[in-house]
């Protein structure tokens, strides 16, 4: 079986089609949400963000179930269904943008480069396959606790945020101001460089003073990674493996109240 790294690659890049309709056709926003998506686990879906055309609202989502591409309309009515399996990703976004134009939906630049770069993966000009249902049902666990982390985060900050996946780092994540001067970064991240794994990180962000990372608590889970580029605390999905998923909760459950209540006082 491909590991979950492997998959969050392949669904990464997939979902840059998705990022690129949202660009295209959602109203621009100064941070570049309305590139947003949102995976849905009741579903298993991946969706972009709504938009309107022609007195009409459309979206258009990745359907995890059978490996596709749909376009909804604003009933869940499906619209248009797109093959992903047995074709190369120029021939999967050629497909959407002649059945766009066929439904009098605007095209142009609709699948242009994107206004920023994703790692170039060795498969990016291959032809998709289906993963494996026990491989997307590995993600789909960890991007389902990755969504209920951030709830159990936002209800024990009080906080408001939405919860959505940039497409970029692909990301599923929160950010939400805890004091005036104080905000706070969280959410489950791609392996990188930082924690060579997948991992749940949690990250102050204040304005117009230094948090002095020191005195910092002991976490009986993740660690702290302090360095010039970064400041914070992970949790290496690692640490999750072979547990229940009671005791996945658990864990994560401790790490955020452990992390977020020191943050909170500085």
């Amino acid at each position: 079986m491909l590991s979950y790294n492997t998959i969050d690659k392949k669904i990464h890049q997939i979902c840059q089609v998705i990022a690129k309709v949202n660009r295209s056709l959602v109203p621009k926003q100064d941070d570049d949400s309305h590139t947003n998506l949102y995976f849905e686990p009741i579903e298993k879906r991946i969706y972009g963000r709504w938009f309107q055309q022609n007195d009409n609202d459309y979206i258009l989502a990745l359907n995890l179930d059978n490996f596709s591409f749909l376009l909804l309309a604003d009933n869940k009515e499906i619209v248009k269904q797109f093959q992903i399996e047995g074709k190369t990703l120029v021939e999967i976004e050629k497909d959407i943008a002649q059945a766009f134009g066929t439904l009098n939906l605007p095209t142009e630049g609709l699948m242009d480069e994107l206004h920023f770069d994703i790692p170039t993966y060795s498969f990016i000009d291959e032809i998709w396959e289906k993963p494996e249902a026990t491989e997307l049902n590995n993600w789909i666990t960890y991007r389902s606790i990755a969504n209920e982390a951030c709830l159990l985060l936002l209800g024990l900050a009080q906080a408001k945020s939405e919860i959505r996946i940039w497409p970029h780092h692909f990301d599923t994540g929160i950010y939400i101001k805890v004091k005036s001067k104080l905000g706070i970064g969280f959410g489950l991240a791609m392996k990188d460089e930082m924690a060579m794994d997948t991992y749940f990180y949690i990250s102050a962000y204040p304005e117009k003073y230094n948090i002095q990372y020191d005195n910092l608590p002991n976490t009986q889970y993740g660690e702290w990674a302090i360095n010039e580029n970064w400041k914070g605390g992970i949790l290496t999905i690692k640490e999750l493996e072979e547990k229940s998923d009671k005791e996945k909760r658990e864990v994560l459950i401790d790490f955020i109240k452990t992390t977020y209540s020191w943050i909170i006082r500085q």
